[in-house]
């Protein structure tokens, strides 16, 4: 199984987990993700983050508070990386040229402000 099927096996997961309220077994689940080399193109297709923060919500054990909040750090990192740099001139570039979407810019941008605005 290929990382991307295994990421959005683990999302689907935790989905689940959220939606029944019971987030036993996530530890392992985090513990998995954290073991796979993540890229933002993962994360963007994915939207794994997504799934992670809402476990880290609902969840009172301090374990998977704590794994959850290690996991979407390191991600963050990412975002701050040369390949994130050069990113965020493309986008800037992208944003005025005239003949570009503003919708095809939604998903990176959705993505970059989920992780900024946690804390």
């Amino acid at each position: 199984m290929g990382k991307l099927e295994e990421i959005v096996r683990i999302a689907k997961k935790m989905d689940k987990m959220v939606s029944k309220k019971n987030t036993n077994g996530a530890v392992d689940l985090l513990k998995e993700l954290k073991n796979i080399p993540m890229t933002l193109d993962l994360l963007q297709s994915t939207r794994v983050g997504m799934s992670v923060n809402a476990v880290r919500k609902q969840s009172t054990d301090e374990e998977i508070t704590t794994l959850a909040k290690s996991l979407i750090k390191s991600w963050k990192k990412l975002l701050d990386g040369p390949a994130g740099d050069k990113d965020t001139e493309d986008k800037k570039e992208e944003c005025s040229t005239s003949s570009r979407n503003s919708s095809d810019l939604t998903e990176p941008r959705s993505f970059r402000s989920f992780f900024l605005t946690l804390n």
